[in-house]
């Protein structure tokens, strides 16, 4: 399989926010987000290939965790996922997955969780690609739906996120300043406060701002 990058930092979003993680991001995506903060991970071609038994190497060298998050990209496109997936559930204690969710869950493990990231319209023209699986993703009980909202996004995310489990729905700024990110998030906790919602924060762009690694 590809991946972009391997690493250890904190998870800066979603229920695990703080935790200390390895992370490995997989390299392909064909969502298109306008505001992707990682477009690097796009082009299939790109990143470097590895065998999994490698992968695994270089994922324990950066020490051990009990949290690690498999992110992209978008690894339900990536060759070879399933597999990855699979041998991450039997070597750490928790397995997050970073996806926009183009189709259902591929697995469903106790130890596994996915923070389901389903796009807005303004966002990509494959939103609606994100939202098909909805009732798939929301029978998956360790799914949480981590939605993006950026300036002018707030009514199409209420309106979808209305259609969601209140207590599954995230809402999460988008951001690439700390400036922005600030206000940004006073604003949705305005609305997750009146709609029963929960707010992510962006741990990782407030400490360390846009770049790779973290």
């Amino acid at each position: 399989m590809r991946i972009a990058e391997t690493f250890r930092s904190l998870q800066g979003e979603g229920p695990s926010a703080g935790s200390p993680a390895t992370f490995v991001r997989l390299q392909g995506c064909g969502v298109g987000c306008s505001w992707c903060d990682s477009k690097y991970t796009w082009d299939p071609d790109k990143g470097r290939e590895a065998p999994l038994p490698a992968i695994l190497d270089e994922l324990f060298t950066h020490g051990p965790t009990d949290l690690l998050v498999i992110t992209g990209g978008e690894p339900l496109e990536v060759r070879g996922f399933e597999e990855l997936l699979e041998a991450a559930c039997r070597s750490w204690t928790r397995v997050e997955v970073e996806t926009s969710g183009v189709s259902s869950p591929p697995a469903s493990v106790g130890n596994l969780f996915w923070n389901w990231s389903p796009k807005l319209p303004r966002v990509t023209p494959r939103w609606d690609d994100t939202w098909g699986a909805a009732a798939a993703w929301m029978a998956e009980p360790r799914t949480i739906a981590k939605i993006v909202v950026g300036e002018g996004d707030e009514a199409e995310a209420i309106r979808l996120a209305r259609t969601l489990p209140r207590d599954r729905v995230w809402l999460m700024p988008e951001a690439m300043t700390e400036g922005d990110l600030k206000a940004r998030s006073v604003e949705l906790a305005e609305v997750c406060k009146r709609e029963g919602w929960r707010l992510s924060p962006r741990l990782h762009l407030w400490l360390w701002g846009v770049r790779r690694g973290v």
